[in-house]
């Protein structure tokens, strides 16, 4: 207790010796308790910030588990809902040219969003509750394949990321991915031409009447913004084109997404890798 008069003391005699007069007398009380206040808050525990940060977002573990009880409950998996619209992007992260076998093998993440009506929530009634993240094998999701794979067994090797669902109905899914894909090369004609790799995406059961396909975020391109590029070439050009194709058999459009990338070896590396 004397620690805390003698505290207030020397707080009250610095104000008192600063130069500026227009201070009221009872400043300094009002600083102390202002000084305090803030101190507390600056030491509430990293942990206890984020949480009230984030209560809002996803609520309490007892809301979230009623709310998971509520969703699944009637809730089957394999099937699909109606009149999907699928946002799909490519995030390049590295990739590398297998000239032996025409190949380029990419990692890239991947990115899915589409609207499930059954997995809809009024927030109210969940502790605020608009977010929630689970195992990506409890919902149904779109049976995207890589069409030019040069691996038909294992199209698309992918970590079994979380999958972010959303009080509106939305979901996101981001796996990490590595994949093998045909890329007609001419680097044994033209070992500095320019070459251009590619990487196409479809169902593989659906037609465009029930999963439409588009890109996400309207983004025609592969996003390189998180690229490590470990490969030997510069990327000269990036884009992405939606194609729709109708066949003898079927009325139904077809459609799917073509990312593609021109590159050219940077000289002087296959050097350096040979050596």
């Amino acid at each position: 207790m004397n620690k805390i008069f003698i505290l207030c003391a020397v707080i009250i005699a610095v104000i008192y010796a600063a130069p500026d007069s227009s201070l009221d007398l009872a400043d300094p009380v009002s600083t102390l308790a202002e000084t305090v206040t803030t101190s507390a808050q600056l030491a509430l525990p990293t942990t206890e910030r984020r949480e009230y940060e984030t209560s809002d977002e996803q609520g309490t573990v007892d809301d979230r588990t009623k709310l998971v009880a509520t969703l699944f409950k009637d809730y089957d998996k394999k099937i699909n809902p109606d009149d999907v619209k699928l946002m799909f992007g490519v995030s390049l992260i590295d990739f590398h040219i297998l000239e032996d076998k025409d190949e380029m093998e990419s990692s890239v993440w991947l990115r899915y969003s589409w609207q499930d009506p059954r997995l809809k929530w009024n927030a109210d009634e969940y502790g605020g509750a608009t977010l929630i993240r689970l195992e990506s094998d409890m919902v149904w999701k779109p049976d995207i394949a890589l069409f030019n794979s040069a691996d038909p067994v294992n199209m698309m090797n992918c970590w079994n990321a979380n999958i972010l669902i959303y009080s509106t109905g939305k979901i996101l899914w981001v796996p990490p991915c590595k994949m093998l894909s045909w890329c007609h090369l001419t680097l044994h004609r033209e070992p500095y031409g320019e070459q251009v790799c590619g990487l196409k995406f479809g169902s593989w059961t659906f037609d465009g009447d029930k999963l439409d396909l588009d890109f996400y975020k309207g983004n025609k391109t592969m996003d390189v913004s998180d690229l490590i590029n470990t490969s030997g070439f510069e990327i000269l050009s990036n884009k992405a084109e939606q194609t729709t194709k109708f066949y003898p058999c079927c009325k139904e459009p077809y459609r799917d997404l073509m990312f593609n990338i021109t590159i050219k070896r940077i000289p002087g590396e296959e050097l350096i890798k040979k050596w």
